[in-house]
C-alpha cells in the first residue's frame, strides 16, 4: 500500500477541481444570501468616568462604578423602561424567558473598563435610536441606583446623628438645670461681675444685705462646682454643634441630586450598521466550503486506495 504523499493530494484536487469549484461557488452564493437575510444591527458608543464616589474596600472608583453598571437592578430597570422583552420578541410568561433575555442582553450590551480608568459602553440593536436610548438609560439608571444606595446609607447616618443630638441635648438640659438651680438659690447672675462687686464692698467695710450674704456664700462655696458645670456645658455644647453640623451635611447630601458619571462621550446615534459584515460571512463560508470539499475528496480517494 502506497503512502498518500503531496503529489497524490494535488492530483486528487486537480482531478476533482470542477466539483470543488462548484461547491465553493454554491457556498459563496449561500453565504451571500444568508448575509442579506440577517437583520442589520447598529452600535452606539459611550464613555464615562466615575465621579463623586467614595472608596469601598480595595476597589477603585472605576471598579465600583462597573459593579453598579452590571448589576441586576440596572439591567431590570432598563428592560422595564424600554420594554425589552417585547422588543426582543420574548414571551415574558415562558419558563425560559429570563434566561433568553439575559442571553440577548449580554449579546447586545458590552460594559467594560478601559486602560484609562474610564468605562466603555456599547449597545447593539436593530434600531439606531433604540441602541442610543438603551446606552443613555444604562447611564441614567446607574446614577439612580448609586444615588438610591447612597441615600439609604445617608438615611442611617441621619437617624444616628439625630439620636446623638437628642442625647447631647438632654445632657445639656441637665447641666443647664443644675446651673440655673445654683443661680436661683444664691441669686447669681454674673459670677465675675458679682464677685468683683462684693469683694470691693467687703474691702470697704460696708455690711452686706441679706441677699448679698447669700450670693457671697454661694460664690465662695459653689464657685468650683459652677466652674465645672460651665466647663462641662461648654464641652457638651461643642459636641452638640458637631453633631448638628454632621446632621445638616447629611440632610444636604440626601436632598442633593448629583451625578456619579462624568460623561466623556455621550451615547452616539449610529448611522452605519455594525452587523452583519457581509464580506466576512461570505469569505468564511467560501473558505470553509473549499477546505471541506478538498478534505472530502482527499479522504474519499484515500479510502478507495485502501480498498484496492
Amino acid at each position: 500500500m502506497e503512502n498518500f504523499n503531496t503529489k497524490d493530494i494535488i492530483a486528487v484536487l486537480i482531478k476533482n477541481k470542477l466539483s470543488i469549484i462548484i461547491i465553493t461557488v454554491i457556498a459563496a452564493v449561500a453565504g451571500s444570501v444568508v448575509s442579506f437575510m440577517l437583520k442589520p444591527k447598529y452600535k452606539s458608543y459611550a464613555v464615562v468616568y466615575p465621579v463623586n464616589l467614595s472608596p469601598s474596600s480595595e476597589e477603585s472608583n472605576t471598579e465600583q462604578l462597573l459593579q453598579y453598571f452590571t448589576s441586576e437592578e440596572v439591567k431590570n430597570a432598563v428592560a422595564k423602561k424600554h420594554d425589552l422583552f417585547k422588543h426582543y420578541d420574548i414571551d415574558a410568561n415562558s419558563k425560559e424567558a429570563q434566561s433568553l433575555f439575559d442571553l440577548y442582553f449580554k449579546g447586545n450590551i458590552s460594559i467594560s473598563p478601559t486602560l484609562y480608568e474610564s468605562i466603555d459602553i456599547s449597545v447593539k440593536d436593530e434600531s439606531p435610536e433604540m441602541a442610543r436610548n438603551i446606552a443613555q438609560s444604562l447611564i441614567d439608571e446607574t446614577n439612580k441606583l448609586v444615588m438610591d444606595v447612597k441615600r439609604e446609607r445617608l438615611g442611617e447616618y441621619i437617624k444616628n446623628s439625630q439620636k446623638a443630638i437628642n442625647k447631647e441635648s438632654k445632657n445639656i438640659d441637665s447641666i443647664n438645670y443644675q446651673i440655673n438651680e445654683l443661680r436661683a438659690k444664691y441669686n447669681i447672675i454674673d459670677v465675675a461681675a458679682q464677685a468683683k462687686y462684693l469683694s470691693k464692698k467687703q474691702m470697704s467695710d460696708k455690711p452686706f444685705t441679706e441677699d448679698q450674704k447669700i450670693t457671697y456664700n454661694g460664690l465662695k462655696t459653689k464657685n468650683v462646682e459652677m466652674s465645672k458645670l460651665w466647663s462641662l456645658y461648654s464641652g457638651q455644647a461643642s459636641t452638640l454643634n458637631y453633631f448638628i453640623d454632621q446632621y445638616d451635611k447629611y440632610i444636604f447630601d440626601y436632598n442633593s441630586d448629583i451625578s456619579f458619571t462624568n460623561v466623556v462621550s455621550k451615547p452616539t446615534l449610529p448611522d452605519k450598521k455594525c452587523f452583519p459584515v457581509r464580506w466576512i460571512i461570505v469569505s468564511i463560508s467560501t473558505l470553509s466550503a473549499f477546505a471541506l470539499a478538498c478534505l472530502y475528496f482527499i479522504l474519499s480517494n484515500k479510502a478507495t486506495r485502501k480498498v484496492d
